[in-house]
């Protein structure tokens, strides 16, 4: 009996020990589960955050170079004499200045050189279907070291159809203004510019283009640059064909109504009297 009962006492003892294991390791188990789901959370956040990171310091390295051309054209200017620091007036020139001198305005140039199609223009597909139904332009204004500046302006965009013998057709005219351009500009890991989305006014017919870019300044200047580029063409029950505008009718001048001939008084001609008989 006595080893029985330390038998039993045993088994009792051994239950008992697995089940506060296991309650204690139930928490636990429960704890890693959750923080899994919460780690994935937690990385998705960390990608979020550092894509915004890179973001700010492209942002940011466009400032400083932007920062630094502006300091460079500055010190070329005074070199050249053209700008000549001020200095406080003096209590005796007071007098000679309120004679009238010519005051003459120098404005800062602008550090733009020149504007490049980065290598992402070309066709888009927005709706998901066979064929580019639009066309992305990305516009990159440079300034001297090769930097992409975002600068105010306006753009025209041309696209022409490359046929195969070689020669150019006009296919569609865009105007985009600087409020659109304005809101396009992009910083991303491919490049930064002015990226705009232009449906076609008319689909085109043949792969290959040549899209040309005028960008003008706010103080007038004007920057072209052009690309050739390949699309996926649209399906053929897609393409609107072009219809040419009906031409007005030809201009002709309208003659006057003709007038109604008077029947003629033959009793006051000449002066005769007739005399009807009895």
């Amino acid at each position: 009996m006595t080893r029985h009962s330390a038998t039993t006492r045993r088994q009792k003892t051994k239950k008992a020990g697995f089940g506060a294991a296991f309650f204690f390791l139930l928490p636990v188990a429960l704890c890693l589960l959750a923080g899994c789901r919460n780690c994935d959370r937690v990385e998705s956040e960390l990608r979020r955050r550092e894509m915004e990171v890179h973001e700010l310091r492209d942002e940011l390295d466009n400032v400083q170079s932007f920062n630094d051309a502006l300091h460079r054209e500055l010190a070329i200017l005074r070199q050249e004499g053209k700008l000549v620091p001020t200095t406080p007036a003096k209590p005796q020139a007071a007098a000679e200045s309120a004679k009238p001198a010519i005051i003459e305005t120098i404005s800062v140039p602008n550090t733009i050189k020149e504007i490049v199609l980065n290598r992402q223009t070309g066709g888009l597909d927005t709706d998901r279907c066979t064929g580019d139904d639009a066309l992305q332009v990305v516009v990159e204004p440079r300034d001297q070291d090769g930097h992409a500046l975002k600068v105010p302006g306006t753009m025209l965009v041309s696209a022409q159809e490359i046929l195969p013998e070689g020669l150019k057709r006009p296919l569609s005219t865009w105007e985009v203004s600087d409020e659109q351009l304005r809101r396009s500009w992009k910083t991303g890991l491919f490049g930064s510019g002015f990226y705009v989305t232009l449906p076609w006014k008319c689909p085109p017919s043949t792969e290959k283009l040549r899209v040309t870019v005028q960008f003008t300044l706010a103080d007038s200047r004007l920057f072209e640059a052009d690309k050739d580029v390949t699309i996926r063409l649209l399906p053929e029950s897609q393409r609107q064909p072009v219809i040419a505008p009906p031409l007005p009718p030809p201009a002709h001048e309208e003659l006057p109504l003709p007038r109604r001939a008077e029947k003629p008084n033959l009793s006051l001609s000449a002066g005769v009297q007739l005399l009807h008989p009895e």
